[in-house]
């Protein structure tokens, strides 16, 4: 029988993981293991996982503010060593939002072992032109599996733990936030791994969020957390190009960061200029090779992407 573990990154949001925790465990088919992964140095939440009191759960403090990247990484290379089969990624304030996503995602996840990871909402990726496209609302009308190229670690993603434990495939640390899980799918997918969703399951999703016919947005103006994960989005997607060595995609993807920076200025001298150093600071830290979290940024704006 398979062997299901999640873990759990979590940064000083207490509440919202024993939310996330409690939902999991009323799931239809709930982790037989879940570990917490905590990324403040001050282990804020110890206290959650005992009050808990089950020997099913376990606790891993980082030391340090490793990122979703880092975290991540840390908690597939535990539960793959550990033996697990499948693995869920999942966010402190992310729970899934039915009851029985997961016994979907795992009955998806076993049809086929060439599929290396699931999830409840997916996109595609367009290496050449440097974008992530939205999938089209006729495309989940239909039954059935649907091949994506990522899945967000907020959309109950789930792992095939032999990707990690026979192949070594874990998310690049360095990257700290940002684009992350596109790495991580993208290596899986090199290694002739699939990425894939449950159509009906996505479709519910996009109900439940208002989200059918949606026409996604570009150039709006964003608040100061916005701001903020611009750099590590710059930064690491200009690395996730050269790193597949999509030199046309790197083009394209600086020419669009150039106009976004003079589009900035729409909103006023100030809100520009703040934009034109986000920007510009992710791309000579990417030139410069710089890698980790950004010291001017302060923790506390380090959240998870926006769900689709």
């Amino acid at each position: 029988m398979s062997s299901f573990a999640a873990f759990i990154i979590t940064f000083r949001r207490n509440e919202a993981l024993r939310d996330t925790i409690e939902k999991l465990l009323q799931q239809t088919s709930p982790p037989q293991k879940i570990l917490i992964i905590d990324n403040d140095l001050h282990k804020g939440a110890m206290e959650i996982v005992r009050s808990f009191s089950r020997p099913d759960f376990s606790y891993h403090p980082m030391g340090y503010n490793a990122g979703p990247a880092g975290a991540a990484a840390a908690g597939l290379k535990i539960l793959s060593d550990q033996g697990f089969d499948y693995i869920a990624w999942i966010d402190d304030d992310d729970p899934p939002f039915f009851h029985d996503t997961i016994e979907i995602l795992l009955k998806l996840i076993q049809s086929n072992n060439s599929i290396g990871c699931v999830g409840s909402v997916g996109q595609y990726f367009n290496m050449s032109g440097a974008l992530m496209r939205r999938v089209p609302d006729k495309e989940l009308e239909m039954e059935g599996l649907l091949s994506v190229d990522n899945i967000a670690g907020n959309m109950t993603k789930i792992i095939r733990a032999a990707a990690v434990r026979d192949k070594g495939i874990l998310p690049d640390e360095s990257m700290f936030f940002g684009f992350e899980e596109l790495e991580f799918d993208l290596k899986l997918k090199k290694a002739g791994y699939s990425i894939a969703c449950d159509r009906q399951l996505y479709k519910r999703h996009r109900l439940l969020h208002k989200r059918q016919g949606l026409h996604v947005r570009h150039g709006d103006k964003k608040d100061a957390r916005g701001l903020a994960r611009e750099y590590y989005s710059t930064r690491n997607m200009l690395y996730i190009l050269k790193k597949n060595n999509s030199y046309r995609g790197m083009l394209i993807f600086s020419v669009r960061t150039a106009f976004k920076i003079l589009r900035g200025f729409r909103f006023g001298w100030r809100y520009g200029t703040e934009n034109l150093k986000i920007l510009t600071t992710g791309m000579f830290d990417f030139v410069a090779g710089n890698s980790g979290m950004r010291n001017f940024l302060s923790e506390n704006d380090i959240l998870i992407q926006e769900k689709d």
